[in-house]
């Protein structure tokens, strides 16, 4: 925040030309044109200098050949070639013999360069005369005869005319060139400003958000790479503001039902109790639409969501226009908000509401929701759960309220369908004591403190033990034996039951292995959670954690509850196949409580089905039951399942399941689930109890022999 405050003002500071583009594109030209003009003044003063060199050395070659003619002639003597030279305007002239002997004439105060006998006779065979230039002089040499006598001919003409000709045209063209930049600079500095207007519009539009359109507009009309730019800007503008609003909707929008989520409804309380607002917050639970996805399908589930969406929507909206007094009511008449806060959960929060109100609106969705929601071709029965919580007593800020809820919907759901219940103190309590309870949970397996009992599974056939199922257990260090019915749901809502569930299916393995090795041929049957078994690769895990503990693959039976097999019989049959094939038997728990899909249930490698107590207990008495449980076992039968009866206590319940052709059964009425050590001693007493009554019944009553009495006689 700070960084963009001081980029603000930044782009907002007063203009400064001479930091500008347009100043440092004067600059730069400035600094080329000067660079270029005094290249082209040095080249031009360079060449003025050298012809100007050329005419005044050709002017003395002139001079010198005019003096050859003249020695030569006789019309000049050698004592007047020194007068002659002054006259002709030549810096010096003497003439040499020609073994180097001065003759006559005046010599320069530095000696002229030395001239070779060879090029000196070119100059006399040729007429041509040897011109040298060196210090600011034109050196001529030049042969000549004079009374048959050669001799040596030397002038020299000063060349300070040429270098003041170049100066000259130097310095013109020096005056020249500011007299151009003086002209140019201020005409292309207004040129660049103009051009890099477009660019202050574009400077001031990112800077002020919704100002200078117009000119932003204009300058994305141009043709050239300043219009790009601002195209480019404004494309980018519109994409800022459609990510903006769909960011928006990804953080306080739900996807599925287009209502407020969590986030949306936990800002507006905590705005609303910034204020001072009095306000309830009812936390809606609709039970009933996980069963719809598992039982057919992901997307039927995503519309049995929306469709209690739009169910509570309307309800409260229809409530909010019906309300009358007492219910209290927000000073600007704000209708409830509704959000989806979780899967199948849902908040309402009523504005300036007191408990009156937030009861009312409670019972109204009760009664919204006591017509099935249709989802395609399906009519799906729901209830609801309520928690309500009002501020300020239930919670002064958002955290606090929106726990305050969540613990009366929690209280609600164990209350049963269709309940409604009241945050308070010893919810809260209660709330927290769960939390304590998970915490201690995750370092339970770490601690050593969850174990296994074993519940034996007898054969009717023979009446023998022919396995065990293996149940969790947790002995808490203060709690005591903690039941399962309280911790394995917790599991499951806080992440640990695949954790949980790959210790049990371990340590029942090494039991298992122990077992056998010891003699007691025992299957232990181990429960599998819907969570565990959804997971990519249960099967590979489930052998892995077999084979870890040394146990064979066919000393376990997997139980598997209906909805989990039948909410997905692809992933099923998937993960089982590569089971059944190892050896394990596969179980499916509580048959008859979920969608049944009688298709996947001929396809599935399935071995025993498992009838749920409560029908084995409700057999007794109730119609529909014995019904369930006879017709579940002529299924059984004609798929070739075997069946275990789960929860028989009594002598009645044990006749009825024996009668419809139960194959093995589990319950009190054999034994109490029991510690590995307690489960033994049972084992080992039940034999010897089965040999006792065995050798009582005489060789005259033939019995068959039990199925443990091999392993034990081997």
């Amino acid at each position: 925040m700070a960084n963009a405050g001081a980029a603000a003002v930044a782009v907002r500071a007063p203009h400064r030309w001479w930091r500008s583009l347009a100043a440092r594109a004067t600059a730069a030209a400035a600094i080329m044109l000067a660079t270029l003009a005094l290249l082209l003044i040095a080249i031009s003063a360079s060449g003025v200098r050298e012809q100007t060199g050329r005419g005044i050395e050709r002017e003395a070659a002139a001079r010198a050949d005019e003096l050859v003619a003249r020695l030569e002639a006789g019309d000049l003597a050698l004592n007047d070639v020194g007068q002659a030279a002054t006259a002709s305007g030549l810096a010096y002239a003497y003439v040499d013999s020609a073994s180097g002997r001065p003759v006559s004439g005046t010599r320069p105060a530095a000696p002229a360069p030395a001239v070779s006998e060879q090029r000196l006779g070119e100059t006399q065979r040729t007429d041509a005369t040897l011109v040298v230039a060196s210090e600011g002089v034109a050196h001529i040499a030049k042969a000549v005869t004079v009374a048959g006598e050669p001799m040596t001919l030397r002038v020299g003409k000063s060349l300070a005319a040429a270098e003041d000709a170049g100066t000259r045209t130097a310095m013109q063209g020096v005056a020249a060139a500011l007299a151009f930049l003086a002209l140019a600079l201020p005409i292309l500095a207004f040129a660049v400003d103009r051009v890099a207007a477009p660019l202050r519009a574009l400077t001031r539009a990112v800077s002020t958000p919704g100002s200078s359109q117009a000119e932003m507009r204009a300058a994305g009309s141009r043709g050239d790479e300043v219009g790009a730019l601002a195209r480019a800007h404004l494309a980018i503008a519109r994409n800022l503001a459609q990510n903006a609003d769909a960011l928006h909707r990804l953080t306080f929008d739900d996807p599925l039902t287009q209502l407020p989520n969590r986030a949306s409804l936990t800002s507006r309380v905590a705005a609303a109790l910034q204020i001072g607002q009095p306000l309830a917050v009812l936390k809606i639970e609709v039970q009933g639409l996980s069963r719809v996805a598992a039982g057919l399908g992901q997307q039927f589930g995503d519309e049995a969501v929306r469709r209690a969406g739009e169910r509570l929507r309307e309800m409260a909206i229809d409530w909010a226009r019906d309300a009358e007094s007492p219910i209290v009511r927000a000073a600007d008449d704000a209708e409830p908000m509704l959000a989806r806060i979780s899967d199948t959960g849902f908040g309402l929060l009523l504005f300036g509401a007191e408990s009156g109100a937030a009861q009312a609106l409670a019972t109204a969705a009760l009664a919204a929701f006591e017509a099935p929601l249709f989802v395609g071709e399906h009519h799906v029965a729901t209830t609801l759960a309520i928690g309500v919580a009002l501020a300020p007593a239930d919670g002064d800020d958002a955290g606090a309220l929106l726990r305050s809820a969540a613990a009366a919907v929690s209280a609600a759901r164990a209350a049963g369908p269709q309940s409604i219940r009241f945050a308070g103190a010893e919810l809260n309590r209660m709330a927290y004591g769960r939390l304590r309870l998970e915490q201690d949970l995750r370092r339970a397996i770490d601690r050593g403190e969850l174990e296994l009992h074993y519940q034996p599974q007898i054969a009717l056939s023979s009446r023998a033990v022919s396995g065990a199922e293996a149940l969790v257990r947790w002995r808490h260090p203060i709690r005591g034996l903690v039941s399962p019915m309280e911790f394995v749901p917790l599991a499951e809502e806080c992440g640990l039951i695949e954790p949980l569930g790959r210790f049990v299916l371990a340590q029942a393995s090494r039991t298992a292995a122990d077992w056998h090795a010891r003699g007691l041929p025992l299957r232990i049957a181990v429960n599998v959670s819907a969570i565990q078994f959804g997971h990519q690769r249960f099967a590979d895990r489930t052998l892995d954690i077999i084979g870890a503990a040394g146990a064979d693959p066919s000393q376990i039976e997997l139980e598997i509850t209906e909805s989990a097999a039948m909410g997905d019989p692809a992933h099923a049959a998937r993960e089982l196949a590569p089971l059944k094939s190892a050896g394990i038997r596969i179980a499916i728990d509580d048959f008859g409580t979920g969608y049944s899909n009688l298709s996947a249930l001929t396809r599935l490698p399935f071995d025993v089905l498992k009838i749920d107590r409560a029908f084995v207990r409700d057999a007794s008495g109730a119609i529909g039951a014995r019904a369930v449980v006879a017709a579940v076992m002529g299924l059984a039968r004609n798929l070739g399942f075997e069946t275990v009866a789960e929860g028989v206590e009594t002598e009645d319940q044990l006749e009825f399941v024996t009668e419809q052709g139960c194959t093995h059964v589990q319950g009190y009425l054999f034994g109490k689930p029991m510690p590995a050590p307690a489960f033994e001693a049972w084992y080992r007493q039940r034999m010897i109890d089965d040999l006792r009554a065995l050798g009582e019944r005489g060789a005259d009553q033939p019995r068959p022999e039990p199925a443990w009495a091999a392993s034990l006689s081997a």
